[in-house]
């Protein structure tokens, strides 16, 4: 598959018991700590720790899931 076609989700969620962070699903996976105690911030950091995961810039869209925010990048049937 093309990397400029693979699919990412990056979810904020519990990365072990009392842990939060973000996880990242899709053609890599990985998970970290939240990064800043400051939501906006926290964001933009785990965005640029997924791209560079990825090894590319991705452009990143929020998502609403059955109540539950993430965010995806990429063309999730390509």
């Amino acid at each position: 598959m093309d990397d400029e076609l693979a699919w990412y989700k990056l979810t904020p969620t519990w990365i072990d018991v009392d842990v939060s962070g973000w996880e990242l699903e899709g053609g890599k996976r990985d998970c970290h700590e939240t990064f800043s105690e400051i939501p906006e911030r926290d964001v933009m950091l785990a965005k640029r720790w997924a791209n560079q995961v990825i090894g590319r810039r991705r452009t990143w869209r929020l998502v609403e899931d059955r109540d539950f925010e993430h965010y995806e990048a990429g063309h999730r049937y390509a």
